[in-house]
């Protein structure tokens, strides 16, 4: 009796035993099949990049009639965005303040909804965790950024930008989930603009996707590298953003260089050095087509813009061989990202001094620099038929729109700089 008592007790331990493991099993399908899912939503993004700029370029610009896209692309500005007419960069002057960054419960809590389980009771808490965790790229750091807090590109001395302070992790877990929140919108019927209800966080933004004041928004520089020739035609440069490599813009076609704005080191004075449009631009062309590490100075050193390439940049600004403009600022569409635009003219022979070991691909991606002689890079012609011929659905919007913008104010940015009345831009520096 007692042994078939204790073969009971057994049978019955065994049976709890394997439901508590059928349990734990199921619990871990549930979290494997949100994380898989997450993952393919993110795929299908990258590949439906080109068509949802377009669908949320026509959402924005409905919502808000002030936008307008910049020559047909999906890029987007209006009036208070930009000043009248190309300025040298040097014109904009960068103030800091030091104020906290705000926090946006309901843009937060509406971010949530695109992102997986964790745990079988939890959602991962950001979108920048669940990217880490599951999809992280080769670049994918926590860096100190610097936060966009006020602009007036009317300024009578001067188009003029505040800045604060902020971590790049905030970017993604707003750019990233908004992107990502219209691609599981739009997946099943990718033709059919979907509802404004259907999407919590782009529905926050409608009426203003800025709102500097209520959300964190952390500006990248975009710039469009010329290469003048002396006859007054110009050649340009794209970077392809290989896929795994970084975190935004991935399998697209984007300006050459551009970067976040952040401090280049640890520093606690690096935000007075760093915040800077111009040291910034000089940065990610040593290391976008000079190939050197990025910049970011985790002894705490800070850099030398003293010495090359730095020096040689700046040489070819107070000189005139090299001008920069800065033509405003305008609005990714699909993740509401800011992008300051800004052109830098190059004369040939300065330009190909500077960059005479221009780089094949860097850190982020393949420089798109056309045909090569002797290492010397001569770029893609800046003309209507190229500008046409270029792979619109892998285009970036900061990439098309730019190169819309160079062929509109191609007379001003290629005219000859000896020629120029009192040498307007030839010092273009911020």
């Amino acid at each position: 009796m007692d042994t078939e008592l204790w073969l009971g007790l057994s049978g019955v331990l065994v049976a709890v035993g394997g439901l508590y493991y059928a349990w734990r099993a199921l619990d871990q399908a549930v979290v494997r099949e949100s994380q898989e899912a997450f993952v393919k939503q993110r795929t299908d993004l990258r590949q439906r990049f080109g068509e949802l700029c377009e669908a949320a370029a026509d959402m924005h610009v409905l919502a808000r009639p002030s936008l307008e896209r910049i020559g047909g692309t999906s890029l987007l500005w209006e009036e208070a965005m930009r000043p009248p007419a190309p300025v040298p960069l040097s014109a904009v002057t960068v103030e800091w303040q030091a104020v906290k960054p705000p926090v946006n419960r309901p843009l937060l809590e509406a971010a949530r909804r695109c992102l997986p389980k964790e745990s079988k009771a939890h959602r991962f808490e950001r979108y920048s965790a669940a990217m880490g965790a599951l999809a992280r790229p080769t670049l994918f750091e926590n860096r100190p950024s610097f936060r966009l807090v006020r602009t007036d590109w009317s300024h009578t001395e001067g188009p003029r930008l505040i800045f604060g302070t902020g971590q790049y992790f905030d970017l993604i877990d707003q750019n990233e989930a908004v992107a990502h929140e219209l691609a599981v919108a739009t997946s099943r019927t990718p033709a059919k603009r979907p509802p404004w209800r259907a999407l919590p966080m782009r529905r926050i933004l409608a009426d203003d996707p800025l709102l500097l004041e209520k959300r964190g928004v952390f500006p990248s520089v975009g710039t469009l590298t010329l290469r003048r020739t002396p006859d007054g035609q110009a050649t340009f440069f794209l970077l392809y953003r290989e896929s795994g490599h970084v975190a935004t813009g991935e399998g697209t076609y984007g300006p050459i260089p551009a970067g976040m704005v952040q401090p280049a080191s640890f520093s606690p004075l690096a935000h007075r050095q760093d915040l800077n449009l111009w040291r910034t631009v000089m940065r990610e062309y040593n290391e976008e087509l000079l190939g050197a590490p990025e910049a970011k100075g985790d002894s705490g050193a800070e850099v030398d813009y003293g010495q090359p390439p730095y020096s040689l940049f700046n040489a070819a600004l107070a000189d005139g061989s090299l001008r920069v403009w800065c033509l405003g600022m305008a609005l990714e569409p699909l993740n509401l990202a800011v992008c300051l635009l800004t052109v830098a003219v190059f004369e040939a022979a300065v330009f190909d001094t500077i960059f005479a070991e221009a780089v094949e691909r860097n850190e982020e991606g393949i420089v798109v620099s056309g045909p090569r002689s002797n290492g010397t890079i001569t770029g893609l012609p800046l003309d209507d038929a190229s500008v046409r011929a270029l792979p619109v659905s892998r285009m970036s919007s900061p990439a098309a729109g730019l190169l819309q913008l160079a062929l509109r104010h191609r007379e001003v940015l290629l005219s000859d700089p000896d020629q120029r009345p009192g040498g307007i831009g030839a010092r273009a520096g911020s």
